[in-house]
């Protein structure tokens, strides 16, 4: 707690921690338009099924879905590139938040590897 919230309850409190963060750049030769393309190839949009799955804990059916649904899955695509406009400066760039839901459990750090190393070679794939 703060100060301020130790003398009065009601006020939210502010934590703060921090984390390491590896900025990671892979360079293609390839068209921006064909680099998306493989990589929107290689990895679909995530089920909507799979968050209901999760929330009904249907666990027969998300034991099935890690073992034989995608390893990787697109949650959500912002189009900076679009945004850049605004400056005047239309630019290729887009950020996915990609992962796999199911697989995120007590052990988040080992899986945590392992999805990095399946986004990696998805980009690599991407971009070559």
């Amino acid at each position: 707690m703060t100060a301020a919230s130790e003398a009065d309850p009601s006020l939210p409190t502010v934590a703060s921690r921090s984390v390491t963060v590896e900025h990671i750049r892979i360079e293609s030769s390839k068209p921006f338009p064909d680099v998306r393309a493989a990589l929107e190839k290689a990895v679909s949009r995530l089920d909507p099924g799979i968050l209901e799955l999760l929330a009904n804990r249907d666990v027969e059916r998300i034991d099935h879905e890690r073992e034989h649904g995608p390893e990787l899955s697109i949650f959500l695509v912002r189009d900076h590139g679009t945004l850049l406009q605004i400056a005047g400066r239309a630019r290729n760039a887009r950020q996915y938040d990609i992962g796999n839901p199911i697989t995120a459990d007590e052990q988040v750090s080992v899986v945590a590897r392992g999805l990095d190393a399946a986004l990696a070679r998805v980009l690599l794939g991407a971009a070559s």
